[in-house]
């Protein structure tokens, strides 16, 4: 699985980034679109993850999570789909995330 990060500008007060999430064939399965508020510090606020139907419930927004811990702190606004709510839940309960 690949990461490409980009900056996408400053925009609504904050420095807003995408982050597009490719398969071990290269091919792009999703996004994820983050922000920071603050540019002196290292938290970032997930607005969304969006994976491509046909590639859900494999592991690849987990992963996205996981490569956005290992790179800032995560902060969570707490706005879900009923199924992003769902998702979240999850990574509480198998202990990817602490709330």
């Amino acid at each position: 699985m690949k990461f490409i990060h980009t900056y996408l500008g400053y925009n609504n007060n904050r420095d807003e980034y995408n982050c597009e999430i490719l398969n071990k064939q290269g091919n792009a399965v999703g996004f994820c679109k983050y922000y920071k508020v603050n540019s002196y510090d290292d938290i970032v606020y997930i607005e969304f993850i969006n994976i491509s139907y046909e590639h859900r419930r494999r592991g690849y927004a987990t992963a996205m999570v996981n490569e956005l811990q290992s790179r800032y702190t995560l902060k969570w606004d707490y706005r879900f789909s009923e199924i992003g709510r769902k998702w979240y839940d999850g990574l509480i309960k198998k202990q990817i995330i602490t709330n």
